[in-house]
């Protein structure tokens, strides 16, 4: 992630506890498992999330570069369960490490992964390990929930949008509330989790509309990937309750993209999530109106226009 340029030398600290902490086994297999995916890149926008937010109170204390770091652990960890239960075979340009080392081995490093960052969190200490624990808590309910709803076009809009709060929201607001927690804003917790919360739900819903009408070759991922498999999206669902034809077509398994995507065009689905994402970051940035206005806080309120920008419709 781009930013100033002590966030830059903040993530450097944190992108090499990432590598010394995954790959701290002995056993050759463990560490090159768990360290895969870090060593193949991303956004690392949690752990950034944590840093910016620590700006609220006393900076550069270790246990906030714990908590960047173990909630990043936490976020892989789920990246490699996904793609076990959605049988991905790239991720980040890379092999997944089930198509790699197999499905056992993907699971339990997983696992390895959530345990290590679980170990970060307890040697910060303070409010971490519960900030992180409910946070993971949640992932894993919303993800429970995600997996009964595969196939169902006519699931009700308001349950994705509660699912996907507990999926991919806990963790964003529990990064920006770690920041504060670990560098003793305590007085910024509520008002920074919100942020992320909201940051949360627009990443989420930005990425559902990338799915569908994204560039593979900015994304990384081919479109309507998520169609196939049968996960109804935000925008999906809200087309399908707006249009009986695409909720039919998509019942009895119709799940092509170009057959769907002029449907989900004309049923309003894509600028009605679209406007839904706009709205969150409208949330997420004034969330911040009680905090002080300087570098820290412009990158955070820089972020969510970002996220939007990643989508054009046309």
């Amino acid at each position: 992630m781009i930013g100033p340029s002590w966030l830059v030398e903040d993530m450097l600290r944190v992108e090499k506890l990432l590598l010394s902490t995954a790959g701290s086994s002995d056993v050759p297999l463990v560490g090159e498992a768990s360290t895969h995916l870090i060593k193949a890149g991303g956004k690392r926008v949690r752990p950034a999330l944590v840093l910016i937010a620590s700006r609220a109170g006393e900076v550069g204390r270790s246990e906030t570069d714990l908590a960047a770091a173990a909630i990043e652990l936490v976020h892989l960890a789920t990246l490699y369960h996904d793609d076990v239960i959605d049988e991905t075979e790239t991720r980040r340009g890379a092999p997944t490490v089930h198509s790699k080392w197999g499905l056992e081995v993907a699971v339990l490093a997983g696992d390895y992964l959530f345990a290590k960052g679980c170990v970060l969190a307890a040697t910060a200490g303070g409010d971490v390990t519960g900030i992180l624990s409910r946070a993971i808590a949640e992932v894993c309910e919303g993800q429970i929930v995600e997996t009964t709803a595969v196939g169902d076009p006519r699931r009700d809009a308001d349950e994705y949008r509660h699912t996907i709060e507990l999926k991919t929201a806990a963790l964003f607001g529990a990064a920006s509330e770690l920041g504060a927690a670990t560098s003793g804003a305590q007085q910024h917790r509520e008002s920074l989790r919100s942020y992320g919360r909201h940051l949360g739900l627009a990443f989420q819903i930005v990425d559902d509309l990338l799915d569908l009408i994204g560039d593979p070759e900015v994304t990384g991922k081919t479109p309507g990937t998520d169609l196939k498999e049968g996960v109804f999206t935000l925008p999906v669902l809200i087309g399908a309750a707006r249009s009986e034809e695409l909720a039919a077509r998509l019942g009895a398994g119709e799940h092509d993209l170009d057959t769907v995507l002029p449907l989900l065009r004309s049923s309003g689905g894509l600028d009605l999530a679209h406007e839904e994402a706009a709205g969150h970051v409208e949330r997420a940035v004034a969330a911040l109106e009680g905090l002080s206005d300087c570098d820290w806080t412009a990158s955070l309120r820089s972020i969510p226009s970002g996220v939007l920008a990643q989508v054009a419709l046309v």
